[in-house]
């Protein structure tokens, strides 16, 4: 067998499954937003309880079983929110990806502040610009900021916020996860767990 190719035992058994009840689309969509399920705004407790079971079981793929009664089946409506679901994952995780961006850029003006800062010091010293009690005097307030600057910046370079690194993951499995519905007294939907792949886009 090629080393590429995953015996499929293997791959089904890193695979976690996460599943989830609702009783209506007010469950998944915000039930203060009247609008058609295509521009509903997502309910927050209900992306929370995802990301809750996420972080119990945060090891390989997931496949998302979504229980509903069957009085909400309607292949339409499992698309919608199939799709819904998937791309706001993915705008999150490319927005906390931006985030990160952001945060590495930041980290490296810090880094360029504080040498700037400590390096003038330097300079006041060696060239003796200033009195020895001025170039005292200015490294109380010189030094310190230089050096939280140097090591500042490095902290956001080298490792982000660990709240945003994990979001980050959280997004990135949700986001590539499969969804799929399944109603009371009935087996999966097939439309669904098909659906799933063809709306990531």
């Amino acid at each position: 067998m090629p080393d590429n190719i995953i015996p499929i035992e293997e791959h089904i058994k890193d695979i976690q499954e996460i599943t989830i009840a609702i009783d209506t689309w007010d469950d998944i969509f915000s039930d203060f937003d009247p609008s058609p399920l295509e521009q509903r705004i997502l309910s927050e407790d209900f992306l929370l309880e995802l990301k809750k079971r996420y972080r119990e079981t945060p090891r390989g793929s997931y496949m998302i079983t979504i229980y509903a009664p069957v009085f909400l089946k309607d292949d339409a409506s499992e698309h919608i929110v199939i799709k819904r679901l998937k791309q706001y994952f993915k705008l999150r995780h490319l927005a906390i990806e931006k985030e990160i961006s952001r945060s590495i850029q930041k980290g490296f003006l810090f880094i360029v502040v504080g040498t700037i800062f400590l390096g003038f010091l330097t300079l006041l010293a060696y060239f003796k610009l200033v009195s020895v009690l001025g170039i005292e005097l200015l490294g109380i307030v010189l030094m310190p900021l230089g050096w939280f600057g140097i090591w500042e910046g490095f902290s956001r370079i080298i490792e982000p916020s660990p709240l945003i690194k994990q979001d980050l993951e959280v997004f990135g499995k949700l986001a590539k996860a499969i969804f799929k519905f399944k109603y009371a007294g009935q087996g999966y939907s097939e439309s669904s767990l098909f659906g799933s792949n063809k709306n990531s886009d």
